[in-house]
């Protein structure tokens, strides 16, 4: 899992290194840090917009980190951005690859608090985004909610 963990993180590090060779790419990518989302605690994201246009996409994975409960989710998504200048509604789509790994049945943790499952499941599952997205000189802000969904269960 670890291993999993490092090899996606040096793959979305050479992303945004071949990005920023280009002058006007950096304003029209990001590679973030989020809460929340995706990996339902800790989520690294890359996000392109594509120039000239009101859509982009992202390539995100995440985890929980935890030591008897672990979720690891990785995945991909596009959106489409509703405004004018730097201020943008948005609203997308992801698709993930969603695994929680059950070590001691015994230890619960965050699962009650955060709705994700509290036994082993490797699954697909769908989330849509609706937030605002501002985007600064050198920065990028998002908020929004993200609910998803699988065969059985709303996450």
């Amino acid at each position: 899992m670890k291993k999993q963990i490092v090899l996606s993180c040096l793959w979305f590090f050479s992303l945004s290194i071949c990005n920023a060779q280009t002058p006007d790419s950096s304003k029209y990518s990001a590679l973030s840090f989020e809460i929340g989302k995706t990996g339902l605690i800790y989520n690294i994201s890359f996000d392109r917009k594509l120039p000239g246009k009101n859509f982009g996409y992202r390539i995100n994975m995440g985890s929980n980190f935890a030591k008897y409960l672990s979720v690891f989710t990785t995945g991909v998504g596009g959106y489409y951005l509703l405004g004018q200048k730097k201020k943008y509604f948005e609203l997308g789509i992801d698709l993930s690859y969603f695994v929680v790994t059950e070590i001691s049945d015994d230890q619960r943790g965050f699962a009650d608090i955060f709705i994700y499952p509290d036994y082993p499941i490797k699954t697909f599952y769908a989330s849509m985004n609706v937030g605002y997205r501002k985007y600064g000189n050198i920065s990028l802000f998002r908020i929004g909610i993200s609910p998803g969904f699988n065969k059985t269960e709303f996450l």
